[in-house]
């Protein structure tokens, strides 16, 4: 287009433009995974002038008055014209606006936070003039939203995985060693309680629980139980399209899981350097309340105050299956980003049971157990997050 040109040689000034009634509308947000679209609105008057979508990255600061001799400009220019992309051109007719134009954006974790400009401009050829929509899109590429089913979503972040703090007087937990640095790439949402058993019973036609109670945990399900729930559940979910392309519904790997757990925080619990009857359930020499008297039990899901990222129950109330295979040294020679074990028939669990004393519902503690064995202390939850190999 003839545009490009005058604007690579510009001699810029500050001034104050008359409105357009040309501006900017976004259709579709900016979503990975889906489509962003927008338009520009504009007067009739301006019916059968060429218009130009132009876009920049980074967000442009501030506005440009535009003098080029032989054209006349109208309006500032709101994104950077020389590093401006043409990204849609066309004729103007009379409906009003420019056909919508779309933008697929990748199923890619790193554009999360990738922001832009974008500008509508268009040229009344008989005159030279070209005129600037009087308002531009600061357009943002984030996560997809999840509609239902009590899931949080979590961000990318860098976090401190494990722990020294007990090896000392309990050898066995230097399997959380050594401390290293694990990056979470990729937005993911996790739910906000453990699976409930009436959640299990709707989806799975059964509840294999030994400690009853619609809204407690599901216990007493295997890591191939916890796996064909989250399988059923991304088919129930796509099926009502609430599934999110390129993710699934999957048991959290285990650095997922730590990250959520910690939400941030470096100490040995989420809620501290202690853990007491009032944050968790869990034995502390008597079992906490409200079961103290019934020798220890499950509670209902989100009896607790959640962590900083709005999650309950990831110390104790039931240990929580993890999608990896247990790998007791994986942690010195793990990846450092967004880990995850293949290898190994032994898998993963997490968090502590309400059978557990506090040392063992820590944030870094870390267990296995076989993916056949279904016991009352271990249940899960679920992540819905990109599809893993």
């Amino acid at each position: 287009m003839p545009l490009l040109l005058p604007l690579t040689v510009l001699l810029l000034g500050l001034t104050v433009a008359a409105q357009s009634g040309r501006s900017m509308r976004i259709l579709e947000p900016a979503v990975i995974g889906q489509q962003a679209s927008f338009v520009m609105q504009h007067p009739a008057s301006a019916a059968g002038n060429v218009y130009v979508l132009l876009s920049c990255a980074p967000p442009f600061a501030g506005t440009l008055s535009l003098t080029v001799p032989g054209f006349t400009f109208s309006g500032l220019a709101r994104v950077d014209p020389v590093t401006s992309l043409v990204v849609s051109a066309g004729v103007l007719d009379g409906s009003g606006q420019s056909p919508p134009f779309a933008i697929a954006i990748p199923n890619a974790a790193n554009l999360i936070g990738f922001a832009w400009d974008l500008q509508g401009v268009d040229w009344h050829i008989s005159s030279s003039t070209f005129t600037f929509a009087d308002d531009e899109l600061a357009m943002t590429v984030v996560a997809p939203s999840l509609p239902s089913l009590n899931m949080v979503p979590i961000a990318p972040g860098t976090f401190a995985m494990g722990s020294g703090a007990y090896v000392a007087q309990f050898p066995s937990t230097n399997v959380e060693l050594p401390v290293h640095a694990v990056t979470i790439t990729r937005p993911f949402w996790m739910s906000k309680f453990e699976v409930k058993q009436s959640d299990y019973q709707a989806l799975m036609g059964v509840n294999p629980s030994l400690l009853l109670g619609g809204n407690r945990p599901v216990e007493r399900v295997s890591w191939l139980q916890a796996v064909a729930y989250c399988d059923a559940l991304s088919v129930q979910e796509a099926a009502a399209g609430r599934l999110p392309t390129g993710y699934v519904y999957r048991l959290p790997t285990e650095a997922e899981w730590e990250y959520c757990c910690r939400a941030g925080t470096t100490t040995d619990w989420n809620v501290g350097n202690t853990l007491d009857c009032t944050q968790a359930n869990y034995f502390s020499g008597v079992y906490c309340a409200p079961h103290t008297t019934l020798g220890g039990q499950t509670t209902i899901v989100g009896s607790y105050a959640p962590n900083a990222f709005g999650l309950c129950d990831m110390h104790g109330n039931v240990l929580e299956w993890c999608l990896d295979g247990w790998d007791g040294g994986a942690y010195s020679a793990g990846a450092a980003w967004d880990p995850f074990v293949l290898n190994g028939v032994i898998r993963v669990i997490r968090g502590g049971s309400w059978d557990s004393y506090s040392v063992n519902c820590r944030s870094a503690v870390r267990f296995g157990h076989v993916p056949t064995g279904a016991v009352h202390l271990v249940g899960f939850r679920v992540v819905c997050a990109p599809i893993l190999p």
